[in-house]
């Protein structure tokens, strides 16, 4: 793994970090938890991981369990809302 690989990928995971504080910060500031701006964030932190995923794949390394099963239910949610 070159020193710009590791980089690139420090970038991604703090952005994960931070989508995933974003996340329960406005689970704590609003009511409901599948209220819109909830579901925002949580679209923000599915791309984040999203953009995380590849950029493991793209290196041939496997993503952690936790990730790989965060990320699957983000898009069981969100495949799910537009199929209604």
């Amino acid at each position: 793994m070159t020193d710009q690989t590791s980089t690139n990928l420090s970038v991604l995971l703090r952005a994960v970090s931070a989508a995933r504080s974003e996340v329960e910060d406005a689970r704590r500031l609003r009511a409901a938890p599948g209220s819109a701006p909830v579901a925002a964030e949580q679209r923000v932190l599915l791309e984040a991981l999203e953009q995380y995923a590849a950029a493991l794949s793209r290196q041939g390394s496997p993503m952690p369990y936790r990730m790989r099963d965060e990320l699957a239910m983000y898009r069981a949610m969100f495949s799910t809302r537009r199929q209604r």
